[in-house]
């Protein structure tokens, strides 16, 4: 378990897998996901969750629960994925899955704490996030975390009947240490 302010993040519980992937079936959840909007099976959640394992054990990924830290509730999922030691980077995926908790800060400290975990725990120096350019809310979380642009990948993904742009983001060891310190 690691902790954050107000969430706690945790290995995957299969007994949540079911209501991970009823989110990501879910149109006002996945909207603005990359991952895209095609239904999820119960086979497809349950590959997913062996892939997860497999990838924690290569250290190549780190996928974890989110849970409100007042009452134990899950509120979605964050991990870093394209983990490479030998270049010491990774990206960002994160969805709250819980309507009623979005807005509310959990994904923020969700952020957060993984950064911490990626940057202090795995010794990463670089972490990227991507955005779909219109999801104001990720654009702006994003940016007021401290991740900075670094570009754009135009009409890369096709949502909803349409392609759309990617703003593509990251942030160094060296920034995210100036702006929220060291690990005690």
């Amino acid at each position: 378990m690691i902790r954050g302010t107000t969430i706690y993040l945790t290995r995957f519980d299969e007994t949540n897998a079911e209501q991970a992937r009823a989110w990501l079936n879910d149109p006002e959840v996945n909207e603005w996901m990359l991952s895209g909007q095609l239904p999820i099976s119960r086979a497809q959640e349950a590959s997913f969750h062996e892939l997860t394992e497999r990838q924690w054990n290569d250290s190549t990924a780190y996928r974890f629960e989110v849970h409100a830290a007042e009452d134990g509730r899950l509120l979605g999922i964050v991990g870093l994925d394209s983990v490479s030691m030998l270049h010491r980077r990774g990206e960002v995926g994160i969805f709250i899955g819980s309507l009623t908790d979005q807005n509310r800060g959990y994904g923020r400290d969700a952020l957060l704490t993984l950064l911490r975990f990626g940057f202090d725990r795995l010794g990463l120096n670089s972490i990227a996030i991507k955005a779909n350019a219109e999801n104001e809310r990720a654009v702006h979380l994003y940016s007021s975390i401290g991740f900075l642009e670094t570009g754009r990948e135009r009409e890369c993904v096709f949502m909803r009947g349409r392609f759309r742009d990617h703003i593509c983001y990251d942030m160094l060891a060296s920034e995210f240490h100036e702006r929220y310190g060291l690990s005690e």
